[in-house]
């Protein structure tokens, strides 16, 4: 899918014009470019240079990103499309219709990624309605943009715009196959989200949220929770939804709201049956391993050939959890994909996938791996 991969510091602004020329000397298909929150990014500066390229570009704001299997608070990752891609931006999804055109699928699409702002309304809803409109056989992957330290902070833009609350999706004609977990078990029974409101869970069977959510922890961690700490605490700690296929779909508390709410990194539907979820290091990198396996056994099954690069897409407080056992993490995922296979992607606010087969999930506290050519 992607043609080369490159990465740029991101310590001055004077950086972007060569990095954005060794991108495009090639005549890519489209580049896309994941930004880490700290780095040094005005969109007012940067806007010429990509408009003059004359090339497909979607570029997304990330709390950090991957290059060779290691993490970044500041930097950009740039990734050239070998094959044909189209790239389409959704403004609002606060105001988000079923009405999505799907002029930009062609029938050779294969892959789509998908990038949303993550505290925008509607993303569940919106992610669905690709699916729907799109061939069953295509493979999805994606996450949510964003910063956690400046959460009015547009984190999508193209060529032509800087915005926020929406979504950019690239249609391409490549494989890309795809490698799903997130390791995590219940601690606790199940209870029913009775209040919700989108991201916002207001009551746990009929009690306010956090103080239900609070005594379970608190018992378990042995820890108090406040909102100070609420969120170092929350990364052990999230929740996750019941499937009718007995699947659990993680959702990860971020913030307290209004003292009795959580705002969690997903949307979820009111009555959904629910559980608090642990997470075990060295379980989790295991999962990790597994989800390798998985995404490079759907590759070679497909293609007949080992993958050259692995795009990896984790939630940040997944991340933020393993702490030291990340690099365990990507020395084992490096492994089971194969000498010379090159790591890169995001630390996301959510993540996306799914397997072609499968209907689409959008998770919290989950690995997603992408591999191809």
């Amino acid at each position: 899918m992607f043609q080369k991969v490159e990465f740029y510091d991101g310590g001055e602004l004077s950086g972007w014009q060569p990095f954005l020329d060794e991108l495009s000397k090639d005549k890519p298909a489209g580049i896309v470019l994941f930004v880490a929150d700290e780095t040094q990014f005005d969109y007012k500066q940067i806007q010429p240079l990509l408009k003059k390229m004359e090339i497909n570009i979607l570029g997304c704001i990330f709390p950090e990103v991957i290059y060779k299997g290691s993490r970044y608070k500041k930097g950009v990752v740039g990734c050239t499309f070998k094959a044909a891609v189209a790239i389409k931006a959704v403004k609002n999804l606060n105001d988000f219709t079923r009405n999505l055109s799907r002029s930009f699928i062609t029938e050779n699409t294969e892959s789509i990624l998908v990038f949303y702002d993550y505290s925008a309304n509607n993303s569940t809803f919106f992610i669905e309605t690709l699916y729907e409109i799109s061939g069953k056989s295509t493979t999805f992957l994606g996450g949510g943009a964003g910063s956690l330290k400046d959460k009015k902070r547009p984190s999508l833009f193209t060529a032509d715009e800087y915005f926020t609350d929406g979504a950019i999706i690239a249609a391409v004609e490549d494989y890309i196959s795809i490698g799903i977990t997130h390791g995590l078990q219940p601690v606790f029974e199940p209870f029913i989200a009775s209040e919700v409101n989108k991201q916002i869970l207001k009551s746990i069977n009929w009690q306010p949220a956090f103080k239900y959510y609070k005594n379970i922890v608190e018992k378990d961690a042995g820890i108090k929770i406040t909102k100070d700490n609420f969120l170092d605490i929350a990364k052990s700690y999230p929740l996750g939804m019941l499937k009718y296929d007995n699947e659990i779909i993680p959702r990860c508390p971020l913030d307290i709201k209004n003292e009795n709410s959580i705002l969690l990194g997903g949307e979820i539907p009111e009555n959904s049956i629910m559980v608090v979820m642990k997470g075990n290091p060295e379980k989790l990198v295991t999962a990790a391993g597994l989800t390798a396996e998985q995404a490079k056994a759907a590759f070679k099954n497909k293609k007949k050939i080992s993958p050259a690069k692995v795009l990896i897409i984790e939630c940040f407080t997944r991340a933020l959890f393993l702490e030291n056992k990340f690099k365990d993490q990507i020395k084992l995922i490096e492994s089971k994909a194969g000498c010379g296979a090159l790591l890169f992607g995001m630390l996301a606010l959510g993540e996306i996938a799914s397997i072609g087969d499968k209907y689409i999930e959008q998770y919290n506290e989950t690995l997603v791996i992408g591999m191809g050519e």
